[in-house]
This record gives C-alpha cells, sequence and structure tokens, in this order.
C-alpha cells in the first residue's frame, strides 16, 4: 500500500509539472507500442525475411560434396530520374526517387550479408536517362598544343580537336544529338554523373558489397622491375603489389548495357556508348565465371544492323550501310569469339591447373613505321563474317563460314539486354506477373526483342565459343521463361563443311530490381553454376542429365523482393484507423462532460489548503467577561462587504484573516497560527486598540484611517503608525513565482486589474467540443512522435 500511495503521489507530482503527461493513457501507449512494431517489421524483418527465404540450400538440387559458383544476376535497376516521370511534381518526385534509392540499397545489402554470393552480374538499364543527358565536349587547345598532338601524329592538323569523323568527312561521332526533340536539352553531363555517384553508392560502395567483413589492404608480394625497362632507362626499384584480404572478394560485372544507358539501334549514339564503357567496362566482353563462358553482347547496338523500323517495315541496305558504324564494332566482337572464347577458358585453366595452357609471348621485334595517314579508313567497318568489300561500297553476306575451334572451350552462358525473338504467344510461365508473354513492339529508343534473322546471327556466331547452356536477358521488367532451338551448326573435319546441329537453349528474362518499373515484385535471380573440369576443360565427375543429352551445369532461382506499394497502403490504413481510435476516444471524452484536468487540480489543491488551515488552528485565551463566547475565545466572523469589495477594486481596509472565513463551529473554536507570507516578509504595525470587538469581522488588520479618525479626532496616524495596505497570504508553493507583489489581489476576481502579470481569477471552463479537440490533439502527437522518431532512425540506417 505504501508503494502504491508513493507512486501515485510521485505520478501526481509528474502531471502537476508536465500537463501533457495526463494525456497518456492506455490507448495511446497500445497505438504507439503497435505503429512501432509495424514499422519495424516492414522495414526490417519483411526485407530479411524475404531474402532468407532464397537461401541457396533451399532449392540447390547438386551433389551434397559439390561447391557451386553462386551469382545474382540483377536487371534494371534504372535509378528514378527526371526522364522516368516527367510529368510527376515535387515533392513526389524526389520521394519517388529517394524512395527507390533506399529500397536497392536495402535489399542489394541484405543480398550481400545474407546470401554472400560469389559474382553480381548486372543486364542493362542501370540508368533510365542515361542516353539522354549529353555528353561534355572537348575543350580548345592553343596552337602550342595542337602543333605538339599534331607531331605525334594524334591529331590532323585539317580537324580541329575533338572530332571524330567517319570516312566520309563529314560525320562527327563525337557530336550529341538531342533526343526527343531538345526535350531534354538542359540536363547535361553533370546530371550523368549525380546518377552515377548515385549507382555507385547504393551497388559499389564497400559496406554495401561486403557488410560486417573486416576488410583490409595489405603488401602481398614484390615485384621487381622489367630489365628490359631498365635497359631503357627505367629505375631498378621493386614494386609492392597489394590485395585485400579479410573476406572473399566480389566478381562485379556491369559493363552490359542497355537502352536507357545508350539508346537502341539507329538511336545509338557512339559519344554516349563511350561514355558508357568510359565508366562501366567494354559493352563487348568475354570472361569465365564459374567454369562457364560468359559472352556479355551489346545487342542494343547490334540491333542497328536489323531492327525494327516503325511505318518502315524491314531495314533496307542502304540504311545498314548508314548506320554500320553503330553495330560494326559488335559484329567484329562475334566473328572473334571463335579465338577470344578459347582463349579466356585457356587463361583460366592456366591459373588451375599451371603449366598446362602457357600463354603465348609476341616477338618483341623492331619494325619501321610509316605514316600513311589512313584515319579515314581505318574507321571503316574492317570485312568480317558478315560483311566484305566490294569496288565501292561494303556488301553483306548472308551466313558466316564456319570455323574450327582453336582451343579449350566450356558451356556457354550468353548475356543480351534485349530478349532474343520468340513467337507472340509463346507463354512466359506462372511466374510472370503482368500478362501471359512479351508482346512484339518498338518506338521511341525501344523494341521489346530482337528481330528473328537477328537472333539466328547471335546464336550460330556465339555457339563457336562453345555449346550454348543458357542464355539471359532482361529490358521487359517482368519474368519469363522461353525456351529456343537453334540450328548452331558445327564445323566436320572429316568433310571440312558445316553439319546442321539443333540445340535447345533455355532463356530467363530477369524480373527489375526496382520497383518503379511497373512491377508490384521487383525480384533478381540466383544462379548457381557446378561444372568440375579437368586441365582440358572437360567435365569430370557425376553428370547431372540437362537438355540435348548434355550435363547439367546451372540451376536458376527467381527470388522475390516486397511489395513496396503494399507498404505504403497498410501505413496508410493503419493511420487511418488510428485516427478513427483517437477521434472516437476524444469525442467521448468530450460528452462525458467531466472538468478539464486543471481545474481539478486547482480544486483539489484549493481543499486541501483549507483543511490544513483548519487542521492546524489552535485556540486563542480570552480573560473572563470579553465577548466571543463562553470559551473565551473570540469566533472570526465574515465581514459585511466594503464598497472596494464589492466593486472588486484594491481595498484599504483590512487584511484576509489567516483562518478559513468559511469554518464550521468546531472550527471557530481556533484561530490559525501560521504566518502569512506577508508577515513572513514585512513589518507590520500592531492594531489598534479596540479592533478586535464582537462586531468585527475577525482577525484583520483595522482599517487605520478610520481608526484613527475615531480616536484622534479624525487625524491621521501614518506618521505614526505607518501604512497598511489591504493583503492577504498565498501559498508561494502554489506558483513557481515567489515574488510578493504577484499574489496580491488575486483574492478581488477576475476584476482585479492590477495584479500583476494580468493574472486573472478562475478560468472559464472549455466547451466539450474545445475539450474533445484538445484530446484528439495531444493524443495524436503522443502516438506520432515515437513513431516517426522510429521511422527515421530505421530508414536513415538503412
Amino acid at each position: 500500500m505504501r508503494l502504491r500511495h508513493v507512486a501515485q503521489s510521485s505520478l501526481v507530482r509528474i502531471h502537476r509539472r508536465y500537463p501533457w503527461t495526463r494525456h497518456i493513457t492506455t490507448t495511446t501507449l497500445l497505438l504507439a507500442a503497435f505503429w512501432l512494431f509495424l514499422i519495424h517489421s516492414k522495414e526490417r524483418t519483411l526485407s530479411r525475411s524475404h531474402i532468407q527465404s532464397c537461401d541457396w540450400k533451399q532449392w540447390e538440387e547438386w551433389h551434397s560434396d559439390a561447391t557451386p559458383h553462386r551469382s545474382v544476376f540483377i536487371a534494371d535497376p534504372q535509378l528514378v530520374d527526371p526522364h522516368t516521370y516527367p510529368g510527376r511534381p515535387w515533392p513526389l518526385s524526389s520521394l519517388t526517387e529517394y524512395y527507390t534509392d533506399l529500397y536497392m540499397r536495402r535489399h542489394f545489402k541484405l543480398i550481400n550479408e545474407v546470401l554472400d554470393p560469389d559474382s553480381i552480374v548486372f543486364m542493362g538499364d542501370l540508368l533510365d536517362g542515361g542516353r539522354e543527358w549529353s555528353t561534355q565536349k572537348a575543350k580548345a587547345l592553343n596552337s602550342k598544343q595542337r602543333e605538339v598532338l599534331i607531331n605525334l601524329l594524334i591529331l590532323d592538323r585539317d580537324r580541329r580537336e575533338g572530332q571524330r569523323l567517319l570516312g566520309d568527312g563529314t560525320t562527327d561521332l563525337n557530336r550529341f544529338v538531342p533526343g526527343e526533340n531538345g526535350r531534354w536539352n538542359k540536363w547535361k553531363q553533370g546530371q550523368w554523373d549525380i546518377e552515377y555517384d548515385r549507382f555507385a553508392r547504393i551497388f559499389l560502395d564497400e559496406k554495401q558489397l561486403y557488410p560486417n567483413a573486416n576488410r583490409t589492404f595489405e603488401p602481398t608480394w614484390e615485384l621487381p622491375e622489367s630489365p628490359v625497362s631498365i635497359m631503357n632507362g627505367a629505375r631498378n626499384i621493386t614494386w609492392r603489389e597489394y590485395a585485400t584480404g579479410g573476406t572473399k572478394s566480389r566478381v562485379v560485372k556491369m559493363n552490359l548495357p542497355g537502352n536507357h544507358d545508350i539508346g537502341i539501334g539507329s538511336g545509338v549514339q557512339v559519344t554516349v556508348r563511350d561514355r558508357f564503357e568510359t565508366r562501366f567496362g567494354e559493352a563487348n566482353s568475354v570472361y569465365v565465371l564459374g567454369n562457364h563462358t560468359f559472352v556479355s553482347l551489346d545487342t542494343p547496338s547490334l540491333s542497328a544492323y536489323d531492327e525494327y523500323v516503325p511505318d518502315v517495315g524491314e531495314v533496307s541496305e542502304e540504311r545498314r550501310t548508314q548506320y554500320s558504324h553503330i553495330w560494326t564494332p559488335t559484329n567484329d566482337f562475334l566473328n572473334g569469339l571463335d579465338k577470344s572464347g578459347p582463349k579466356a577458358v585457356a587463361d583460366e585453366l592456366e591459373m588451375m591447373f599451371p603449366g598446362s595452357h602457357p600463354r603465348k609471348l609476341w616477338p618483341h621485334d623492331a619494325i619501321e613505321h610509316k605514316d600513311d595517314r589512313g584515319i579515314g579508313e581505318k574507321l571503316k567497318p574492317a570485312a568480317g563474317q558478315l560483311m566484305k568489300r566490294g569496288d565501292d561500297q561494303w556488301q553483306l553476306v548472308s551466313s558466316p563460314t564456319p570455323k574450327k575451334p582453336t582451343g579449350p572451350q566450356l558451356p556457354v552462358v550468353l548475356l543480351s539486354h534485349v530478349p532474343l525473338y520468340r513467337n507472340p504467344d509463346v507463354d512466359c510461365g506462372k511466374l510472370r506477373e503482368r500478362g501471359r508473354s512479351i508482346p512484339l513492339a518498338a518506338g521511341y529508343q525501344y523494341q521489346n526483342v530482337l528481330t528473328p534473322s537477328l537472333t539466328k546471327i547471335i546464336a550460330k556466331k556465339v555457339s563457336t565459343a562453345g555449346d550454348i547452356a543458357h542464355i539471359f536477358s532482361g529490358d521487359d521488367h517482368d519474368y519469363c521463361d522461353v525456351t529456343h532451338r537453334f540450328n548452331v551448326g558445327r564445323y566436320d573435319v572429316d568433310t571440312k563443311k558445316e553439319r546442321a546441329v539443333m540445340q535447345t537453349v533455355r532463356e530467363v528474362t530477369i524480373k527489375s530490381f526496382s520497383w518503379a518499373m511497373g512491377v508490384r515484385k521487383p525480384g533478381f535471380l540466383l544462379v548457381s553454376m557446378w561444372n568440375p573440369v579437368d586441365e582440358k576443360g572437360k567435365h569430370i565427375g557425376e553428370c547431372m542429365s540437362g537438355m540435348d543429352s548434355g550435363c547439367k551445369t546451372i540451376q536458376t532461382e527467381l527470388c522475390l523482393l516486397p511489395d513496396q506499394l503494399s507498404v505504403f497502403i497498410s501505413y496508410a490504413q493503419f493511420l487511418g484507423l488510428t485516427t478513427l481510435v483517437l477521434l472516437v476516444r476524444a469525442v467521448v471524452i468530450g460528452i462525458r462532460n467531466l472538468p478539464d484536468t486543471a481545474d481539478e487540480d486547482e480544486n483539489e489543491l484549493h481543499v486541501d489548503l483549507n483543511a490544513v488551515r483548519e487542521k492546524m488552528g489552535l485556540p486563542r485565551y480570552t480573560p473572563r467577561g470579553k465577548p466571543g463566547g463562553r470559551t473565551g475565545s473570540i469566533s472570526p466572523r465574515k465581514p459585511s462587504p466594503k464598497r472596494d469589495e464589492k466593486f472588486g477594486g484594491r481595498g484599504r481596509a483590512s487584511s484576509t484573516s489567516t483562518g478559513s472565513a468559511n469554518a464550521s463551529s468546531t472550527s471557530n473554536q481556533h484561530l490559525s497560527v501560521q504566518r502569512s507570507y506577508n508577515a513572513r516578509t514585512r513589518t507590520v504595525s500592531p492594531a489598534a486598540a479596540g479592533s478586535l470587538t464582537p462586531n468585527h469581522s475577525g482577525y484583520v488588520l483595522p482599517n487605520l484611517h478610520e481608526a484613527n479618525g475615531r480616536i484622534n479626532g479624525g487625524a491621521g496616524l501614518i506618521e505614526k503608525a505607518g501604512y497598511y495596505p489591504a493583503m492577504r497570504w498565498r501559498d508561494p508553493d502554489e506558483d513557481e513565482e515567489s515574488d510578493e507583489e504577484s499574489h496580491m489581489g488575486s483574492q478581488y476576481g477576475d476584476f482585479d486589474s492590477q495584479a500583476k502579470g494580468g493574472k486573472l481569477g478562475k478560468r472559464r471552463p472549455k466547451s466539450r467540443a474545445r475539450r474533445a479537440l484538445d484530446e484528439f490533439v495531444m493524443s495524436v502527437v503522443l502516438v506520432a512522435i515515437p513513431a516517426a522518431l522510429w521511422y527515421g532512425f530505421l530508414i536513415r540506417n538503412g
């Protein structure tokens, strides 16, 4: 009981010191607690549970002793920028950009933390408006600088710096042409740099790639200077090479371009493509991951060879020749895959089996240099499998000549941003979110699938690097799983001719990683590769059956991310419920007609003070025969109101008694002996004789003007006894302000205009509507503040 009493007393003191705590009730506490739980579950638990549900061991079907290479494929992050939603007003546009970045940054970090992949491959469309932002022009050179570059055969005397002309001598490949009739002219190179920095913070930051890892940068080995370099004048020093330790290093491939990065077909600008390759890597590349040969193909540029042209139809030969500078680099890359593919495999096998595939060194022989200045001729497309040089122009060849393999081969994985051609009625599978198939459509800077002829050429050319085991693509933003059947052709050593070989290949189009790309549930693809090989690149061990009686070396799994729109909707729904509950509660409190909490405290305080005063009253002895009753004590009685008191002004008639004016018969026999605050702080003269009479109003100081008038015939005693203003005592503990003047006059009610600070008497009670409104506002604030602080902390920290 004592503990409960102490707790209640402490709570009362807290309520008096902090009035807003009176609004903390069970309802507000429950609502605030549920908001904290809801925010944590949506911002932390939901994301982690989605990533954990995609754990490798839950879907991989390799042998128990297998150690597969695990890779994550991410498609179409397309960082939101002014190009994404051009009609969206501020601040909605800024909020969309912030929350999409936050969404991708949070889940990419969780992927590396929970799934711990060995490699990460991006499937293009890294930036949404990358193709629309103009490139930076070269600075003008002075005469001396130009002369130096001309002497070094870097610059032609008849050309300006920064120019890269085609063979016709008029088309400058470094000139940027704004798209959509100059709609995006105000965004320059600076906008592209800002978006690249955002991309780096989301996907390339060390804390994002290696969360919770203590990585160190330490010297690993020493490398002496080459003797040839020393003979040529280099310093004889030893270079120290560093390596990063503490955890495994992830391979990150982000060089595959998309149509939002560089455009597509004839809309590709060479200067934009060069900018992309400068930051993200070569658009066409071949490398080895998990004992598979990855062929990253720039299909947006290759589409200039054969594309869907609105209102035109098929591409003419003249148009192909016109845009040959766009598709020629990719064509040359395809023509050399029969050599570059096996070379990449041989280099990888040499690392695994030293001495199995030694590298061939180039001879260091001096040759005589001839400056034929054929710069324009060098920029023309070189003769290859798909082109041959005629008398006056380049002529197309319908099909390439089959080639004999030149080295070891591994299963090939083809990466293309644009999906390969398929019939429009081909079903994409049950995991697709929108529709059944990818529609065949094309428009400004987009084309849903490649053309049939270009698809056949790609399949045949890529197969020269090895058997195509799988194809991955993006661009569509939704999932699609289809199977192709190609005639890849094979070189017959006996007949020395090509023989028809039909091959079945599976293609998976990966979902977008961003929730702002038209899909409610974004996702990414998990790819597990297990292909143990010998020093010649041949598969060893037990073989799992795959397509075309081959070994199954790749397994995939789609991992879905949370629906961010449903998270916002759940917040809005519970916000409406919270508002409704608090509003009903406030209305109920208002119509119950309860007194205001502040008024209750004042009334309780007033009653307590009167009770204390009565209990502290002591009897006063008077001689027998004096008026005042049989007990000899003088009973204080209520005085008749004087003129000053009737009008509420400051009178000079009397001072209030220290006892209660409305005491009962029992209390009339006592007199308070507690000294008033005024008595403790001021020196006053005693009352005049005869001031305490049976007809007097109690123990008050006399009005000296009247007393002096009766005693001295109207003469004042100011010069004898001093001046006595009308005062009352007030407990200084009732208010923080203890100045005496601040307590004067409040006993006269609301009409005491001379009170210090202009304080009035008792407050006017609030109306029911006002009481309900105040209760609703305070309840909303008490629930909203902790929820907002918790939400801000979570999104601030990812």
